[in-house]
């Protein structure tokens, strides 16, 4: 009988222990299902919070972490750039248009904008017109353009035609980069120099009506001058060109009664390197034509190209001299 009793008792003290054990680990369930809540809310709340950081273009923790910050700045330093620009095109165009204060004396202006040469720009659509005619030579037709072409550009010309020669040479192995003009050697040319002459009087008969005393201020000529007159090896290089004027820090000054001037003179010479598709009559210095040393071009074994030079000066003078009467001085 106590026997029995005991083993009643045990069973009851073995239930209430498991019952207990079951709430516990119902718990723990509870408790990690909450915890796991509170893990997905967590990641949606960041991500919202990353996201919002995009929209707003705001830099965050994890970005600087990232160095993704540097590219942020990289974008502030474009958008900087972008807005000066436009400002200062803005601020030009509104100048340009509205100023009502700009002198303007013959072929030269005080006002001074950064524009492309039109009558080159003129030059250079027509060359593309003209390159753009005629019927492509055959590969025997081509034999003679090349080796006459190559003789143009070898040593045995230098000695009498050397600008001529150099020339060539870059027009066959320059793939068109910008040619640099000696103009101080295109000057000792006596019809280049009248030509610049007459560039410079007429320079400083507008610096002479807008100069004053005490005050210093440049001019630029407004429209360039074309020339196609000069001869011999300037004629097979060079041939026509363009030329432009600038004269810089212009003051008037007086002594013992009398009104001259000083400036900084800027000569200006550039030229587009083209054969004409067009002219089929020969080159003096050869049994080749225009046309035929064009038809490299078209093929590609040679290339057109912008010559260019500047000749720079210190100049004084007398109101109403001739420019021919002025030391140039380097």
């Amino acid at each position: 009988m106590c026997i029995r009793k005991l083993i009643i008792l045990f069973i009851l003290v073995f239930t209430v222990i498991g019952a207990s054990s079951c709430g516990n680990t119902s718990d723990e369930i509870t408790n990690t299902n909450s915890s796991g809540n509170d893990l997905i809310t967590d990641t949606i709340d960041t991500t919202d919070t990353s996201k919002d950081s995009d929209t707003n273009n705001t830099v965050d923790s994890t970005d600087t972490n990232n160095n993704e910050s540097i590219d942020t700045n990289d974008i502030i330093d474009t958008n900087t750039d972008t807005n000066t620009d436009t400002n200062t095109d803005i601020s030009t165009d509104t100048n340009t248009d509205v100023s009502t204060s700009i002198d303007t004396f013959g072929n030269f202006t005080t006002l001074h904008t950064t524009i492309a040469s039109a009558d080159r720009i003129k030059q250079m659509n027509n060359s593309q017109k003209v390159f753009g005619t005629g019927t492509e030579y055959t590969e025997e037709q081509l034999k003679n353009v090349r080796l006459q072409a190559n003789l143009i550009a070898s040593d045995i010309m230098k000695w009498k035609y050397p600008n001529a020669s150099k020339m060539m040479s870059h027009f066959l192995k320059g793939q068109g980069k910008i040619f640099e003009l000696d103009v101080e050697k295109l000057l000792a040319n006596e019809i280049a120099k009248k030509n610049m002459l007459k560039d410079v009087n007429e320079a400083l008969r507008s610096a002479e009506k807008i100069a004053t005393a005490g005050e210093k201020t440049t001019i630029y000529q407004i429209e360039e001058s074309l020339y196609h007159n000069l001869t011999g090896d300037w004629k097979y290089s060079v041939g026509s060109y363009f030329t432009s004027v600038e004269l810089h820090d212009i003051e008037e000054k007086k002594l013992f009664g009398t009104t001259y001037y000083t400036a900084k003179l800027r000569y200006v010479v550039q030229d587009f390197y083209n054969w004409d598709a067009n002219d089929t009559n020969n080159v003096s210095i050869s049994t080749i034509s225009p046309a035929d040393l064009h038809q490299l071009h078209l093929k590609g074994e040679a290339q057109e190209f912008l010559t260019y030079g500047v000749e720079e000066y210190e100049i004084r003078w007398v109101k109403g001299i001739d420019a021919s009467e002025i030391k140039f001085n380097d």
